[in-house]
């Protein structure tokens, strides 16, 4: 499965960290400064995109990076600890950017954290945590938009579980019972509305959307939908379309991305095609949506296999269908988060094969939609081995 892959990577993949100058694209250096020890506060800030957040899963810290929102470039300002090593998976960041929140499977918690408005690093509320249940493994996060709830996908156990937030401490609450009946559910994601959740069952193959409710609660008033390829078992991360209308999947095991279309009423989901990514050892898994010069890109990342170490896919959408083959920016190590910015200029991705954050450019100087670029460690001193997983901009 795709929570053990960090575990699983071949020693031959594990390279020491160095920073690497642009091979395209206009974006600058990514450039590392030592941690910055200034005090957190909660208070929102509106600097767009001017944070990253980072989950290192082998020795459970999360990484906060600043970000130049023209050139791209990333600067790390701190770590902290997130419970359990071999356990921080998914990051939620709240819509104030004043709130923090990280699953960890290994434990069984929700983290909770209060960002800096000056410099995005972390701060542990009070209390630290919150138990999503024993033996539920935590491990993607969803909020909506305006930062009231919180859900949270429970590989371990197959539910789904609801939160309330204070918006102004930034502390979660239970919602009521789990929501149970899934396999493995995975990934997640919440229309622009807040009326319906999706969620990936990576083990069944299954997208279920779900109602939620006025109080944050969810319900299975839906039908399930599978992806057009019967072999699509193991969805991973979700993406919506700006227009709401399509959702795109990426498959963890199969070189594709499936699409649906999105009933405008309901909600509902209807299995539309599927799509080859550029190399059948280009096994798609983090996945995002951004619209650069009128036109909208699909970006997958690709842990890669095969002889392939791992690289970023850039597919055109229109609708329900994408332009194959993509094009790709490649040399990246075994990516699995990825993260387009607000302002749909630069996407950047976990690279858990080495301990770094990539920065790929949209329409760069290479001439082409999507351009290498350089890559940042996400701890200091570098450490190969920290296994980068999930990773979230500000808003």
């Amino acid at each position: 499965m795709l929570r053990n892959f960090a575990m699983l990577m071949p020693a031959l993949l594990v390279m020491a960290v160095t920073l690497n100058t642009a091979s395209c694209g206009s974006g600058g250096l990514l450039t590392p400064v030592s941690s910055n020890s200034g005090t957190p506060t909660s208070t929102a800030t509106s600097n767009v995109g001017g944070f990253g957040f980072v989950t290192n899963f082998n020795d459970a810290k999360v990484s906060s990076l600043t970000r130049n929102t023209t050139t791209g470039a990333l600067k790390r300002s701190g770590t902290i600890a997130a419970g359990a090593k071999k356990g921080p998976h998914g990051l939620a960041v709240a819509p104030s950017n004043a709130f923090l929140y990280v699953a960890n499977v290994a434990d069984d918690n929700i983290y909770e954290f209060a960002v800096s408005s000056t410099n995005g690093t972390l701060t542990a509320l009070s209390p630290a945590s919150i138990s999503n249940g024993n033996g539920s493994g935590p491990d993607q996060l969803a909020m909506n938009s305006g930062g009231s709830f919180l859900w949270a996908t429970g590989s371990n156990d197959g539910t789904v579980a609801a939160y309330t937030v204070d918006t102004s401490t930034g502390q979660l609450a239970k919602n009521g019972a789990a929501l149970g009946g899934f396999n493995t559910p995975f990934g997640i994601a919440v229309n622009s509305s807040g009326s319906i959740l999706y969620v990936a069952d990576a083990a069944t193959g299954e997208i279920w959307p779900l109602t939620i409710g006025s109080d944050g609660k969810i319900s299975k008033s839906l039908p399930a939908a599978h992806s057009a390829d019967v072999n699509a078992d193991t969805p991973g991360f979700i993406a919506i379309d700006s227009a709401g209308a399509s959702l795109f999947v990426a498959d963890q095991q199969l070189a594709e991305v499936s699409s649906f279309s999105i009933n405008s009423t309901t909600g509902a989901l209807t299995a539309a095609f599927t799509f080859q990514n550029s190399n059948v050892n280009n096994s798609p898994i983090g996945i995002g949506i951004g619209v650069n010069t009128g036109v909208e890109f699909l970006f997958t990342a690709n842990r890669g296999s095969g002889g392939l170490i791992g690289s970023i896919s850039s597919f055109v959408a229109t609708g329900t269908t994408l332009t194959t083959p993509p094009t790709v920016a490649s040399g990246y190590n075994g990516p699995i988060g990825l993260a387009v910015d607000p302002l749909n200029k630069f996407v950047y991705a976990a690279d858990s094969g080495d301990g770094t954050v990539s920065l790929s450019v949209i329409n760069g100087t290479c001439g082409s939609s999507i351009c290498t670029g350089p890559t940042i460690a996400t701890e200091n001193p570098a450490n190969a081995s920290s296994a980068p997983y999930g990773i979230v901009l500000s808003h």
